[in-house]
């Protein structure tokens, strides 16, 4: 399942979009997850933060009901993730995360240039929404 992902974020990153074709594989690949990930990635809800001048990239999704944060390929601090793959495992990420790789990709996120002055204060907010 994996290689499938792979394959299908690589093809998106040489189309730049989500193509009907990719779209079905991605169905395939995630059921009703696909489209909840292709609609938080077409209203831009998918954020970057850039701090600078370290170079640090933290990457936020907003949701329903919180904003998320995302370590690309491995968390996303939303109840889907801690539920299904962490304790059930039986998938590899979530929606969050699913939309985070389509937007990174295809380019379609907001990015936030960040002095690194604020890095601390930004991450005890994000942090807080967890519990």
């Amino acid at each position: 399942m994996e290689g499938d992902l792979q394959e299908i974020l690589d093809a998106l990153k040489i189309n730049g979009q989500i193509t009907e074709d990719l779209r079905e594989k991605l169905k395939k690949l995630y059921g009703v997850k696909a489209k909840k990930a292709e609609e938080l990635v077409n209203t831009l809800a998918v954020k970057r933060y850039h701090f600078e001048p370290s170079g640090r990239i933290i990457w936020i999704v907003v949701g329903r009901e919180q904003e998320y944060y995302i370590i690309p390929g491995l968390y996303c601090q939303c109840d889907d993730f801690y539920i299904n793959v962490v304790i059930r495992r039986k998938m590899n990420g979530c929606y969050h995360m699913l939309a985070q790789s389509i937007a990174e990709r295809i380019g379609a996120f907001e990015n936030f240039k960040v002095p690194d002055s604020d890095f601390i204060r930004l991450n005890s907010e994000w942090k807080k929404q967890s519990v």
